[in-house]
């Protein structure tokens, strides 16, 4: 992260149950800058991923980095491999981006809220600012129950943040 000039603002806490919430996604560099903050820190990181990354000859060491395979045909694949992780870490972190995908989207998935709920878990915000070269671990945020209102909110929490394409935000 140094060498490429990269800082990180703010604190993962410890021993806590935390679904990392990060964006803006819109390259696959967020996915090389993801690894490189997960090398970097001393943190129990687990990571969402698309399935189809999960390839033959990688799988292994994308599990071992703490990647957790989402099939969107399988959804509930992805529950019970978190409810495990729930069951064998104190502590965790989640790492999942709402917008799943890298292209623009109007909505954002709604997934990070259920997986905080079934979890007992906090939901933390983290913005990535390629202009700034920064990624900023931000506060708790704490869900209305509204979830238009909740997923309104943190896409305007990641307007404040400059994608690597900034047209796909």
């Amino acid at each position: 992260m140094k060498i490429t000039g990269w800082k990180t603002t703010g604190n993962f806490p410890k021993d806590q149950r935390v679904v990392l919430v990060a964006g803006p996604h819109t390259s696959n560099w967020d996915f090389v800058l993801a690894m490189s903050l997960i090398l970097s820190l001393d943190v129990n990181i687990h990571w969402v991923g698309k399935h189809s990354i999960f390839k033959i000859g990688f799988r292994k060491l994308l599990r071992k980095m703490g990647g957790i395979p989402v099939n969107r045909a399988n959804p509930e694949a992805l529950r019970n491999e978190i409810l495990n992780i729930t069951e064998k870490f104190k502590g965790f972190v989640i790492a999942i981006s709402p917008e799943g995908t890298r292209k623009k989207v109007n909505r954002l998935k709604s997934g990070f809220l259920r997986i905080a709920t079934e979890t007992n878990s906090k939901i933390m915000m983290v913005g990535v600012d390629f202009s700034k070269k920064t990624i900023e671990l931000g506060d708790f945020y704490s869900p209305s129950g509204d979830v238009e209102k909740d997923l309104k909110f943190i896409k305007e929490y990641f307007a404040n943040f400059t994608g690597k394409h900034p047209k796909l935000k």
